[in-house]
């Protein structure tokens, strides 16, 4: 293929994540793994631009048989070479950390741990710099082959990255009892494997640009899963929205254990717009936060979906045998968040909340509306009076 294709090619790519870029960039400036996907766009655009003028330089000035009357153009080449395989390394890198803090949420654990995730990247890059030395006393056929036989050992290296996200993916995946999370998790193991593939088919048609296109395609394509996580994602709280609680709906009422019964459980954070009149809007939403992350602990292991459906309002549905099940864990919730330490942030008010519940099982409607309606009429704890000033 020529290189006016080539860069055509390798100039779409670079428009498209470009705009990914820009549209990412008010996400990117909040939570690390954002900041380091963000990082990783970066890396795949310097990426594409330093292979494009290497795949140039050579196919000029070798095929034209200059390269023996011009150091100079082998030194360049030994160069840019030597900075595209050191790019693909560190694009390994930041994919693993990308995963590594998506997964494990802990900032500390990948600071403590960066030393070991770096190691394999540095010995690539510290052998691509020793090739571009080589290159400065060497054409640049020979250097061409010095890298190309040590090509496979430099792909093994990124191979590490890949096979660590793909433990890491699959181990969170088999702890997950949500199965939207559970794919989620699979997806972002097994997803770098395009782009490993089309290195390695790269490697056998190197006349080919696939390895390119198909970086920038994988981007946008974890780009466009991420959005979709974050419009289904309530963004003060974490937990899921509405929108996703009503695709949990959809999902499991089609594929629901025959042997068990599905409930719904709907809170209401009680005298909520005191709340917000006596100490601001800042102390309502740490209130709801309180509480989701509350209602998350209480849900852990308990094969239960959460949801923040309005803004002082959670749902949770459940798989039960019996309504008794049911019943127990409502008692529970009530019990522990009595006891929850998040109580000694209001020194005055006491945290609470309404509960109600429905057996979705036997609403004969879909509509997300009505199924809170049927919940509604039956309360297993009411709204707490509101305390007196």
């Amino acid at each position: 293929m020529s290189y006016v294709g080539l860069i055509e090619i390798n100039i779409i790519c670079i428009t498209v994540l470009l705009i990914t870029l820009l549209q990412f960039k008010d996400s990117i400036l909040r939570h690390l793994e954002e900041r380091i996907l963000g990082f990783t766009i970066i890396d795949t655009i310097i990426y594409i631009v330093l292979s494009t003028v290497t795949k140039m330089l050579y196919s000029v000035h070798i095929q034209s048989d200059l390269y023996s009357s011009n150091q100079k153009i082998c030194v360049i080449y030994a160069i840019m070479y030597a900075l595209s395989l050191s790019s693909s390394l560190l694009l390994a890198q930041l994919w693993f950390s990308f995963i590594f803090l998506r997964i494990r949420k802990s900032v500390y654990s990948y600071k403590h741990l960066f030393p070991l995730f770096s190691t394999p990247s540095i010995i690539g890059i510290f052998i691509c710099i020793g090739i571009s030395i080589y290159g400065f006393t060497n054409d640049c056929h020979t250097t061409s082959l010095q890298f190309r036989r040590l090509l496979p050992f430099l792909i093994g290296l990124n191979f590490i990255y890949i096979l660590a996200t793909m433990v890491l993916g699959i181990q969170h995946a088999i702890t997950q009892k949500n199965s939207t999370n559970r794919k989620e998790a699979f997806y972002l193991s097994f997803i770098a494997l395009v782009p490993s593939g089309s290195c390695i088919i790269q490697y056998f048609v190197p006349d080919i640009p696939l390895t390119d296109p198909i970086f920038a395609l994988t981007l946008l394509h974890v780009y466009v899963t991420l959005l979709k996580y974050r419009i289904t994602s309530d963004p003060l709280t974490g937990v899921n929205n509405k929108i996703r609680l009503i695709e949990y709906l959809q999902y499991i009422t089609q594929h629901q254990d025959p042997s068990k019964r599905l409930f719904i459980l709907v809170m209401e954070v009680d005298f909520f717009k005191d709340i917000v009149r006596n100490f601001g809007y800042e102390m309502s939403d740490r209130v709801v936060a309180d509480l989701a992350s509350f209602f998350k602990r209480q849900c852990r292991g308990q094969n239960a979906f959460l949801a923040r459906t309005r803004d002082n309002q959670f749902a949770i549905v459940m798989e039960r045998d019996e309504v008794s099940e049911i019943e127990s864990f409502c008692q529970k919730l009530v019990r522990e968040c009595d006891r929850d330490s998040m109580q000694s942030d209001m020194t005055t008010w006491k945290i609470s909340f309404s509960l109600h519940y429905a057996e979705i099982s036997n609403i004969s409607t879909s509509n997300i509306s009505q199924i809170f309606a049927e919940a509604k009429k039956n309360c297993y704890k009411p709204e707490t009076p509101a305390p007196k000033d």
